[in-house]
């Protein structure tokens, strides 16, 4: 049988190849060091090993440089490679290493833990190109080859860097904004982007900053320093009345923060707001750890007629418009009713219901 020509050029190069990575020097590296491979190793005599060390019980994978897999193992394994230039990867952070017959080839990887008091993820990224190389848990380290990396919490950011055989601690706060009611808070970075969400009284935890917490549009700054507890006690606003109709909180610039029903309350941070009721507006004042209670009176417009009714101020603008037998909430104050071209003055109280017979 004839061999072509192309395989015989091919297996000389490859054995060219083979021959000077066996005789090749092992290039300079700060985290990799060559030792004789024991006898007891169990490796063929043509065949070298890689062992990465560190401090966590994650895998390592063999590649080619081209990123094809060869094997694995845990951290601390011998993995068995013919001579050659390979690729250590532990999470997807990469370092080349070098392989020689009969040697053993010893890398000191690192690792990263957040510490903190959630059981949220954190991310670490490069800090270049910003790829994400490996998430955990916090409180549980990440093995990563030495570097520096950018980690990621909540969107908050920090850098680190790791050093050969020695584990990089960051210290998350704990951010606790408590609340009496079902509602979200927002964490917004100092351009107003949002960072994380959580619903009022669950924690969440933040990488050191200055940010700003939001409640229903309202906000506050917060100071965000390593291993703290940072707590916010908001405060809550409700309106009654006997009707379905809405309540609007604004802000000192006549700004729409919440709406809700009646009845139902909406959390704030602390601080003077106004309630609008039907287009009356009145003082709120929001305490922190306390819900304000504020209560509207009922108006009702009786008669034969299918039209609508209309409740004026002193200078005859229109507040609110009802159909006539239908009932709507309005702070308490003296106002005009008007049915058609006829208006009668009326006094409501907070909490009373006022009849009009028209």
């Amino acid at each position: 049988m004839t061999v072509p020509i192309a395989k015989i050029r091919g297996a000389l190069a490859l054995s060219f190849l083979f021959a000077a990575s066996c005789t090749k020097a092992p290039p300079d590296d700060p985290i990799c060091s060559y030792e004789p491979l024991p006898e007891t190793a169990g490796v063929p005599a043509e065949q070298g090993a890689v062992m990465i060390s560190g401090s966590t019980n994650e895998y390592i994978h063999l590649t080619d440089p081209a990123g094809k897999q060869l094997t694995s193992g845990r951290v601390g394994a011998a993995l068995k490679a013919k001579p050659g230039e390979y690729r250590a990867r532990l999470n997807s952070s990469i370092h080349p290493v070098f392989v020689r017959a009969k040697t053993l080839t010893k890398c000191a990887a690192g690792a990263v833990l957040i510490s903190g008091g959630t059981d949220e993820y954190y991310y670490v990224h490069e800090v270049a190109a910003g790829t994400q190389l490996a998430s955990s848990k916090i409180g549980q380290a990440a093995g990563l080859f030495p570097g520096k990396y950018r980690i990621l919490v909540n969107r908050t950011s920090a850098e680190v860097e790791i050093k050969p055989g020695a584990v990089s601690e960051l210290k998350a706060a704990l951010l606790l904004a408590r609340g009496s009611t079902d509602e979200y808070y927002y964490v917004l970075d100092s351009a107003g982007t949002q960072l994380a969400s959580s619903k009022l009284s669950a924690p969440l935890s933040l990488l050191p900053a200055k940010l700003t917490l939001k409640i229903n549009n309202a906000t506050a700054p917060l100071e965000i320093t390593p291993g703290a507890t940072v707590e916010l006690q908001t405060g809550a606003l409700m309106v009654r009345g006997t009707t379905d109709e809405y309540y609007y909180v604004l802000d000192a610039a006549g700004n729409q923060l919440a709406s809700s029903k009646l009845n139902q309350a909406v959390s704030f941070v602390a601080g003077a707001y106004t309630v609008r009721v039907n287009n009356v507006k009145m003082p709120a004042k929001v305490e922190a750890g306390k819900t304000s209670e504020y209560q509207t009176a009922t108006l009702t417009v009786k008669a034969s007629a299918n039209n609508y009714y209309y409740v004026l101020d002193a200078n005859g603008t229109n507040l609110a418009s009802k159909r006539l037998n239908e009932s709507l909430a309005i702070p308490e104050g003296s106002y005009s009713v008007k049915v058609g071209d006829d208006t009668r003055p009326v006094t409501l109280s907070a909490t009373k219901t006022v009849v009009v017979n028209w």
